[in-house]
């Protein structure tokens, strides 16, 4: 996959590479988005907004990242939550049976820590904890953590 062998490209010329390619390969790519080395998109409808940050090693499938948005190393964002389905018929493979995806939104100004795995949208200038998993949707301004996430505090909009 090309968006595997674009990843590894280290340094400046990696950056501008990822840059390049990823402005062509997304439906949409926003001015001076960085993309951390080692990550990838899976989908060609993700779409990437203006300074956003992608850490180093971020898995992204079908999903709308906002401005000003920073996922911090190792992040995942998943397409939806339900991407594969499961049969009541015994003995039918997990690979062909139907997948349902779903777009997961990050608005802008959110932070994803470390490792986190967001399955469901996350709301404007929120911010998810380092190892969170995120499976219902963080309204905005709120910061969220744990397994499953759940709200700690509201933030104060400025």
């Amino acid at each position: 996959m090309a968006s595997e062998a674009i990843s590894r490209v280290p340094g400046m010329r990696g950056i501008y590479s990822r840059q390049a390619f990823y402005r062509v390969l997304l439906s949409e790519c926003g001015r001076d988005v960085y993309f951390g080395w080692q990550s990838v998109f899976s989908m060609r409808e993700a779409s990437v907004a203006d300074n956003a940050y992608i850490g180093r090693r971020c898995s992204v499938g079908y999903a709308r990242i906002g401005a000003n948005v920073m996922l911090a190393d190792g992040v995942q964002v998943l397409s939806g939550g339900r991407e594969h389905g499961i049969s009541e018929q015994s003995g039918v493979a997990h690979q062909i049976q139907a997948q349902t995806f779903s777009e997961v939104t990050i608005r802008d100004g959110a932070w994803i820590g470390t490792n986190a795995v967001v399955m469901a949208s996350v709301g404007k200038g929120s911010i998810i904890g380092a190892g969170a998993v995120v499976n219902k949707p963080v309204p905005d301004h709120t910061v969220a953590a744990g397994v499953p996430a759940r709200k700690i505090r509201q933030i104060e909009p400025q």
